[in-house]
């Protein structure tokens, strides 16, 4: 009996088996039939909507499902590299397919993944001036960033004070996300992010000058030569890169002050700044820092001595026979000449 069941397994076994191999092969010949004329619609679509974007000519949207899904598919792959008309375009476009309606709805929903998607879409396609702002005090961070990035791609003052006021956000992504998009903004952001730094409580001050670092208004001088007296350290090393972005004069003086400063992070930013400015009259006061107890203020001298071009290289020769190893160390060493130890 024991046998008999045995058999009957097996014969049920092989039996599901045989099933499952006549439906694989059924399906490869299903996608084998199928999959030659889809990637042909494909090619077409994308040709179509090429020349569509480029105005050279109209384009149908499609009725049946299958090609709508086709349809929204070649929308995206074109969205991500178009600007311009060509965005207007697509903006267009997915109003007519109905993507602007579905992402104001996600952008609305109380889930949260509902609500990122929304914001993407909108990112993808354009629009959402009347939705996504409000994303950027939205509950879950991903919508944040999101948001933020939306803001980035629609340049305008009031956005961009919203942007400010995100460079303290508690989540790092987000504070990361607002300071790429205040950059990418550029001038649109000088004056809320002047006004922010003026404050004398300024949260995420920090983060602030390294947004006015990239942007490089001379509106930020006056936040700069303040900051270069805070009690913070990281606000002074951040001060020192701005003054260096909006070099002349008088910042040129700050930079000069931050040398001395007890803080090693400030003097190494002091001393790359001073480089950044590139100008060969501040030769001695950077080639003195190449006695600097700190090494890597030593070697930021050094670089900044190499910029300067023949003046430099002259004060770096001259400190090969210094009397100060360290001075001497590393001139031998950015010069690349022997005698320079591994430390």
């Amino acid at each position: 009996m024991v046998g008999g069941l045995l058999r009957l397994v097996g014969v049920a076994e092989l039996g599901a088996l045989s099933v499952m191999l006549v439906v694989f092969i059924a399906h490869s010949l299903w996608v084998a039939l199928t999959a030659r004329p889809t990637e042909r619609r494909l090619v077409e679509l994308r040709q179509g909507m090429v020349r569509a974007v480029g105005g050279e000519s109209r384009l149908a949207i499609p009725t049946s499902r299958v090609d709508r899904r086709l349809y929204r598919l070649v929308l995206k792959e074109v969205a991500v590299s178009v600007s311009g008309d060509g965005a207007a375009w697509i903006e267009s476009e997915a109003r007519e397919m109905g993507l602007s309606e579905q992402a104001a709805r996600r952008c609305r929903s109380r889930r949260w993944w509902h609500r990122l998607r929304g914001v993407r879409l909108f990112g993808l396609f354009g629009g959402g001036g009347d939705l996504v702002p409000a994303r950027l005090g939205d509950a879950h961070p991903l919508v944040r960033e999101a948001a933020t990035r939306w803001v980035a791609r629609h340049p305008s003052p009031a956005l961009a004070e919203a942007l400010v006021t995100m460079l303290d956000d508690p989540e790092r992504r987000c504070r990361l996300a607002a300071v790429d998009a205040l950059i990418r903004l550029g001038a649109t952001a000088a004056e809320p992010l002047a006004a922010h730094l003026s404050r004398a409580v300024c949260p995420g001050r920090a983060l602030a000058l390294e947004v006015a670092t990239g942007v490089a208004d001379g509106r930020f001088l006056g936040s700069g030569l303040r900051a270069a007296g805070d009690p913070d350290p990281a606000v002074r090393a951040q001060a020192a890169s701005l003054l260096a972005a909006v070099a002349g004069g008088e910042p040129e003086q700050a930079l000069l002050g931050l040398l001395h400063d007890p803080s090693e992070r400030v003097r190494v930013a002091a001393t790359r700044g001073l480089g950044v400015v590139s100008s060969w009259t501040l030769a001695p006061d950077i080639a003195r820092q190449l006695s600097d107890p700190a090494w890597d203020v030593r070697r930021e001298a050094a670089l900044a001595l190499v910029r300067l071009g023949a003046a430099g290289r002259l004060y770096l020769r001259r400190a090969l026979t210094d009397t100060d190893p360290y001075a001497a160390d590393m001139a031998h060493q950015v010069l690349d000449l022997p005698g320079a130890t591994a430390d």
